[in-house]
């Protein structure tokens, strides 16, 4: 299968902590960039079929007092709007049942322009 390189955008219109969603070849995706850098997952939540990119960037808590959240990878987990399914930005994999995953896509940034790889 051949891939393809999509030129989305220049990297300056995506915040930093914020997803858009994109359509490439007919299928949509969840593009999402954090402090690490860009990201792209599959738009379609496997539970329910929600659009991610409704969703929020999120981690992973850890133990920590009551009404005080402390996170462990702040902002690498896309979770789902609906009922708050988690995945992993760079692997796609639930953050709670390894047989549940979305797919991914290649990111990257060059000369100022996002792209992605289908």
């Amino acid at each position: 299968m051949t891939s393809t390189e999509h030129d989305i955008g220049n990297a300056a219109e995506f915040p930093v902590d914020s997803i858009r969603r994109v359509e490439l070849n007919g299928r949509a995706y969840a593009i999402a960039r954090n402090d690490h850098g860009f990201f792209a997952v599959r738009d379609t939540c496997p539970h329910q079929g929600a659009r991610l990119s409704a969703g929020t960037l999120t981690g992973n808590t850890v133990s920590c007092k009551v009404g005080n959240l402390i996170y462990r990878r702040d902002k690498e987990v896309i979770q789902c709007p609906w009922h708050g399914w988690d995945f992993d930005l760079e692997s796609g994999h639930s953050v709670f049942d390894e047989t549940q995953r979305v797919a991914t896509a290649k990111v990257k940034v060059k000369a100022g322009r996002v792209l992605v790889t289908t």
